[in-house]
Parts: C-alpha cells; structure tokens; sequence
C-alpha cells in the first residue's frame, strides 16, 4: 500500500485531470465541503457532521493524493502544490465545521437574533430555537459564500480578525471592479518581475525546474550568505504578488457571478514590510487566510494542554504541516525538518516578544522592532526558501516564455516608442 506521504509527491502514482477522474476523485472533495458548510448553518446537525467529517477528510485526501493537476509537465507541478494546499484547506475547515458549537450565521444577510430570555445556562448562544435556524435555502446559497471565504468578513465566528482600511465601501461595484482590474495587472507584471528576477540568479540551479540550492558554496560566506538573503526576500514579495494576485481573481468573480458587494471584499495584507513586530507581522501584515484553522485545529487545543505557548506552537505546527505537504506535492521531498523549523522558530519568536514584554513592561514595536522583525524572518526563511528551490518551485514558470507579462508589456512599449519616432 501506498503511503499518504509517498502517494502527495509522487508524480507517477498521479492521473492526468479529466472529466472522469474529475469526477472520481476531485467532486466528490466538493460536494462533501460544500455539504459541512451548508450543515455548520443549521441547528441539530453536530451529529451528522461528525458522521460527515471522515467521509470529507478521505474525499480530499482522495484528491489531494491522486490527481495531477500539472498533466505530466515538470514546469507546472507547483500546481499539483496548490491542489495540496487547497485539500488541505478543505480537511482543516471540514474539522473546524465539525467541532463548531453554535452554527454560523452570515451577518451581512441575517443579522444576530437573541434566541430568548433564558440565561440560567450561563451560556445563552447555546439556547438556539428552530425559529432562529438558517432557512436550507439560505443556507445552501450562503455555503458558496462560506467556502471560499476563509476570514469570515461578513460572518459571526472570525475570532480576532483585523481588516486592513478599504475604500471599497465608498466605491460603486463598477469602480471596484475597474480598481480591481488594475491591481490584477500590476500584481500579475510584479510577480513575473520577481520570480524572473530570482530565476536569474542562478538559472541552472534553483532558477530551473530541477532545483538546486540557494547557498553557492563556491562563492565567499559574506557573498553567499548576502545572495541568499536577496533570493528569500525576493522569493517573498514573489509569494506577497502572487496571493493577492489570485485574491483579486476571485474578487472580480465573485462580485460577478455572485453579486457580492465590494466591502465583502477588503485588501488582503496590511503592508507585512512595515510590521515593528513578528506579532504584528503574523497577527495581521501578512494575510489571514488559514488563521481561523490554525487557531480551531492547532492552537486551541494545544491552549489547552500548554497555555498561550502551546497554542502559539500549535497555530505554527498546523502551519508547517501546510507548507510541508505542499512542498510534497512537487515530487522531490519536502523537508520537513526545514520546513517545520521555520515555523516552529516563528513560533518561538512570538513566545521570545511575550517574554520581552513581561520582563520590560514594553511591546517590541519602532526602528528596532522592524530591524528585529526582518532579520528573523529573513534568516531563518532562507533555509525554507531554500527548500523551495530544492524542490524546482523557483525554477517554475508561470507563463510560457513568449507570453510574460514583463516581456509583453516591453513588446508593447517599444512598438509604441516605434510609433512615435515614425510620427515625428
């Protein structure tokens, strides 16, 4: 038998995506998600989505494990990677939809009701009528919102979620959607720049599909060591692009199709680069996608076991079990010691803040914070980064050759330089 970390990176014991093993393995992943988080609405169903759960976790695991997403081709397996992340995703949510206590309800459609008078329980969300229930109808339409919004904007069950300032609430949907055709553009030139730029830096190694590493042992320490740190900082305004690139894909879809309005739809990072504290840098500059799973799967049980560190550490395992099992995905190993040390070290920065701040009385925060804040983040990322490049992620390409953005949009600008000296 196949194991499940041997089956996750494994090109040959993929298939191709078709229309039957679409739906062999990867429907049934949907219709089961799709199915906790239409029960996670409604009342009485804690036993049915426990039956559930077992079912969805197989169900992406199925997925997750069996199809190639990258249809054979070296350069696109970083796509077998995001199927991975997004099973994941969908096994951590499931979990959370299952162990959920009250049901969710969407704010923006059906403001909180108080279910009755009754306190004596000292717990009156738990006292929830059939009179407060979800409509099935409702609650069918609101599981598309449900599953693809992982911050929980417009809902009742985020847990300490800071939203970055938006003018998007003063914005009509046409101007939304023109802003945020323009940000798509610029985030989709910036992200070829970058990963272009770090392929460049050593096209033979961790620059092609076939990986190498990022530390050039033939080059003097100060040298290499200052290499690998451009090659981690540019490798994360690469990941900084390309999520808000895809952010800004499911904006204009959903607005759409699904006529959202455009403050359901607030800016995704709140400028990481600037953050005086790895508090500040995970709590709220870096996106918040996977926050409520990692706080429902990874810290609030290990809060309860270790107290604030525990749970600290907890968020950070679940984390690095992500990433690591995404690294799987592109067939040459994920290393997990790496991989699961740069979040563990993450971890213990935040813990190492906490103590700063009982023993002086005083946050880590200014000039010092943010040095403090890079450094960490930058040395200990570069062995994950390195990791990256190990595996052929860097070296992947997103678009063929002749169609970069970057490369079309000097096309454009020196046939219009043409243009203009044929005028004059």
């Amino acid at each position: 038998m196949v194991s499940l970390d041997n089956r996750l990176h494994v090109p040959e014991e993929r298939v191709a995506l078709s229309a039957s093993t679409f739906a062999t393995f990867f429907l049934p992943a949907l219709v089961s998600y799709f199915a906790m988080g239409v029960l996670v609405q409604r009342n009485r169903t804690a036993t049915t989505r426990f039956a559930l759960l077992p079912i969805a976790l197989l169900c992406a695991y199925r997925a997750g494990s069996s199809l190639d997403f990258s249809f054979g081709i070296p350069n696109y397996r970083f796509l077998n990677q995001g199927l991975v992340l997004a099973m994941f995703t969908v096994s951590m949510r499931s979990t959370a939809w299952a162990f959920a206590k009250n049901p969710y309800k969407r704010i923006a459609l059906q403001p909180n009701k108080i279910s009755n008078n009754n306190t004596s329980s000292g717990n009156t969300s738990n006292q929830l009528t059939d009179v407060d229930d979800t409509p099935l109808f409702t609650a069918i339409w609101n599981a598309w919102d449900l599953s693809v919004n992982l911050r929980g904007i417009g809902w009742d069950w985020a847990e300490g979620l800071r939203i970055p300032k938006s003018s998007h609430e003063t914005q009509s949907t046409l101007e939304f959607l023109l802003s945020t055709l323009a940000k798509l553009l610029f985030y989709m030139l910036a992200f070829d720049a970058t990963s272009g730029a770090t392929r460049d830096f050593s096209p033979e190694t961790f620059g092609s599909v076939e990986g190498g590493t990022i530390f050039d042992a033939s080059l003097p320490p100060l040298t290499r060591y200052t290499r690998s740190a451009i090659v981690t900082i540019l490798s994360g305004w690469t990941a900084y692009f390309v999520i808000d690139l895809v952010y800004q894909i499911h904006a204009i879809e959903f607005v759409l199709l699904f006529r959202q309005t455009p403050s359901q739809w607030p800016p995704l990072f709140d400028a990481p680069w600037l953050s005086t504290s790895l508090t500040s840098f995970w709590g709220h500059g870096w996106h918040q996608l996977f926050r409520q799973c990692f706080i429902s799967v990874g810290a609030r049980p290990l809060s309860y076991l270790l107290g604030r560190a525990g749970g600290v550490m907890g968020a950070f395992l679940v984390s690095g079990a992500l990433h690591y099992l995404g690294l799987k995905a592109m067939g040459r190993g994920g290393y997990p010691v790496v991989v699961f040390g740069f979040f563990f070290m993450q971890a213990i920065g935040l813990i190492l803040e906490g103590v700063w701040k009982r023993c002086t009385g005083t946050r880590v925060g200014g000039i010092l914070g943010l040095l403090w804040t890079w450094i960490w983040v930058v040395f200990w990322g570069s062995f994950m980064i390195d990791a990256w490049g190990k595996v052929g992620l860097i070296g992947s390409k997103s678009f063929p050759d002749d169609y970069r953005p970057t490369i079309l949009l000097a096309h454009f600008l020196k046939h219009c330089l043409n243009l203009l000296d044929s005028l004059r």
